[in-house]
C-alpha cells in the first residue's frame, strides 16, 4: 500500500476516524488499533513477513528485558550479542546472502551450475530500516542509556507504526516509545498541520520525483545515446528526484504521525545547501546518519586508548562503506560508501599540522562556490547510487569528463522543471519552518491558501496515476 495511492488514503481515513472515536481515555485501545493497523498496513505488501517483523520485536522486547534484569555482564553481553545477531543475521539472509554468495562463486570461478543456490526471495519492505530499530533498542538498554518497556503492546507499537515503519525516520525508543505510553489528545491545529504535511510531500513526490525519474530513467536506461553534459545534467537531476522522493515520503510519514497524536524526528534539513559534504551528512537522512554516528563510528573511535587523526580517517571509512552496503547489495553502493568517505575524510583530516581542515576552509568562502563544490561532490555520488553496475557507472563518467558527445544536447525534462524550482524557492523562503506549508496563515489570507490547497490537489490527482514506489522503499 503506497503513500501516494488513493487505497491509502481511505486506509488512513478510516483509522483516523477509528482511532479519535476510541478517545484519548482508552488509550489502550488505541494502541491495538494502531497494531492491528500498522500490521494490516505491513501484511498487504506481503502477509508472509509479517511473521518476521513480529519475530524481531519479540527477540528484541525479550533481549532487553533480560539485559535489564540481570546482574551478571557476562549475561548482558550474551543477550545483547544474540539481539544483534538475530537482527544482522536477518538481514544478511534477506538482503546481502546472494550478493556474498555470487562474488564468491565468481572469486574463485565457480560455475553457476556448480555452485551453492540457497534462495531467490524478495527483500522485506522496511526491513533495514525496523531492524536498526530495535536493535538500537537493545544497544540503548544495554547502555543504560534506555529503560526496557515492561508493555509488550507498546514495544509492538513502537516497531511497527506505520507512517514510518518501511522507509523511516529511523526512530530512538527514548524519542518514540514513551508518546505510546502517555495519553494523546486531540487537537484541531496538529491535524491541520499534519495534513499540509501530507500534502506537501504528495506534491513533492508525485509531481516532482516522478516527472525528474522519467528523465533520470532515460538517460541512464540509454546513457550512449546521450551527451556527456547531458549525462551529467541527468545526475544533478537524480539528486533533486531521490531527494524529493525521499523527503516528500517522510514528509507524509510526519504529517500521518501527527493525525494520531505523534511527533516523528525531522529527517530532511535542505540538505543541498550545505557547504561541504560532511555538513550534507547532518542535513540528509539525519535519523540514519545518526544511527551510524553512535552505534559504528564513535564506538571505533574510543576502542583505543588514544584517538588519532588516523583512527578517525579509519572510523569515517568504515562508517561511509557501512552505509552505502545499507542502501543494498551491489557494488555501486559499497563505491558509493567509500567515495563518500574518502571525501569526509580529506574534508575532516588537515592535511598539514596546525592547519584548517578543508571542512572549515570551505565554511569561509563565498556560498556559491561551496553550492558548485557540493554539486560536484554529489554527482558523483549520485552516479554510483543510480548506475546499475559498476561498468555503467564508469562508462557514465568517461562520457562527462571527456565530453562524449553522441548527438544534441537535451535537457531532458522542458517545462516540467520549473516544478522543481517552485518546489525549491518554497523550501528557500520558508527554510526556518519545518516545511513550506505549515505556517502559511502568518503570510497569506485564508481565500489565498485554499487557492494554493486546491491547486496541489488537483495537479496531485492529475499526476496520481501511474503510482510508483518510493526509492527507499528497495532498502
Amino acid at each position: 500500500m503506497l503513500f501516494n495511492s488513493f487505497d491509502f488514503g481511505f486506509f488512513l481515513v478510516i483509522v483516523y476516524l477509528a482511532y479519535w472515536a476510541i478517545g484519548s481515555k482508552r488509550r489502550t485501545s488505541q494502541n491495538i488499533l494502531l497494531l492491528l493497523a500498522s500490521y494490516t498496513f505491513y501484511g498487504l505488501w506481503d502477509w508472509r513477513f509479517l511473521g518476521l517483523l513480529i519475530a524481531s520485536s519479540l527477540v528484541d522486547f525479550i533481549a532487553a528485558r533480560t539485559i535489564e534484569n540481570s546482574n551478571k555482564n557476562t549475561l548482558r553481553k550474551i543477550y545483547l550479542w544474540l539481539s544483534i545477531t538475530w537482527n544482522l543475521g536477518v538481514l544478511f539472509t534477506f538482503k546481502y546472502f546472494n550478493f556474498f554468495l555470487e562474488n564468491f562463486n565468481e572469486l574463485f570461478g565457480i560455475a553457476e551450475t556448480q555452485g551453492y543456490n540457497f534462495w531467490n526471495v524478495v527483500i522485506p519492505v522496511g526491513l533495514s530500516f525496523y531492524t536498526f530499530q530495535t536493535m538500537s533498542y537493545t544497544i540503548d538498554v544495554y547502555r543504560k542509556k534506555q529503560s526496557p518497556t515492561t508493555n509488550l503492546l507498546e514495544f509492538l507499537c513502537f516497531v511497527s507504526f506505520f507512517p514510518q515503519l518501511v522507509a523511516g525516520p529511523i526512530e530512538k525508543a527514548r524519542h518514540l516509545l514513551p508518546q505510546f505510553e502517555k495519553k494523546r489528545i486531540f487537537k484541531l491545529d496538529e491535524t491541520i498541520i499534519g495534513l499540509r504535511q501530507i500534502l506537501w510531500g504528495l506534491f513533492k513526490k508525485i509531481i516532482v520525483a516522478e516527472k525528474l525519474g522519467i528523465a533520470v530513467t532515460m538517460a541512464f536506461s540509454a546513457p550512449e545515446s546521450y551527451h556527456g553534459l547531458t549525462l551529467l545534467f541527468a545526475c544533478v537531476l537524480f539528486c533533486f528526484q531521490v531527494y524529493c522522493d525521499f523527503s516528500g515520503y517522510t514528509d507524509i510519514a510526519i504529517g500521518t504521525a501527527r493525525l494520531f497524536g505523534f511527533k516523528l524526528s525531522i529527517n530532511f534539513n535542505l540538505p543541498y545547501l550545505s557547504r561541504s559534504l560532511s555538513e550534507f551528512w547532518q542535513r540528509w537522512h539525519i535519523t540514519l546518519t545518526r544511527w551510524f554516528t553512535d552505534y559504528v563510528y564513535i564506538p571505533i573511535v574510543k576502542s583505543a586508548r588514544k584517538i588519532t587523526d588516523a583512527l578517525r580517517a579509519f572510523g569515517l571509512l568504515i562508517t561511509m562503506t557501512l552505509v552505502g552496503l545499507w542502501h543494498g547489495a551491489n557494488w555501486t553502493f559499497i563505491c558509493f560508501g567509500i567515495f563518500n568517505g574518502i571525501v569526509l575524510v580529506l574534508e575532516r583530516i588537515p592535511i598539514f599540522r596546525n592547519k584548517k581542515n578543508l571542512q572549515n576552509k570551505l565554511q569561509g568562502i563565498p556560498r556559491i562556490m561551496s553550492l558548485v563544490y557540493l554539486f560536484m561532490i554529489s554527482s558523483l555520488s549520485a552516479l554510483l547510487f543510480r548506475a546499475i553496475d559498476i561498468e555503467q557507472a564508469g562508462f557514465i563518467l568517461k562520457k562527462i569528463v571527456t565530453f562524449t558527445s553522441n548527438g544534441a544536447i537535451t535537457t531532458l525534462i522542458g517545462y516540467k522543471l520549473l516544478y522543481l524550482v517552485f518546489l525549491l524557492a518554497a523550501e528557500v523562503y520558508t527554510r526556518k519552518w519545518e516545511f513550506p506549508l505549515e505556517k502559511l496563515e502568518s503570510k497569506i489570507s485564508r481565500p489565498a491558501r485554499w487557492v494554493i490547497y486546491y491547486a496541489l490537489i488537483i495537479i496531485i490527482i492529475r499526476y496520481a496515476e501511474p503510482k510508483e514506489a518510493f526509492i527507499y522503499f528497495q532498502f
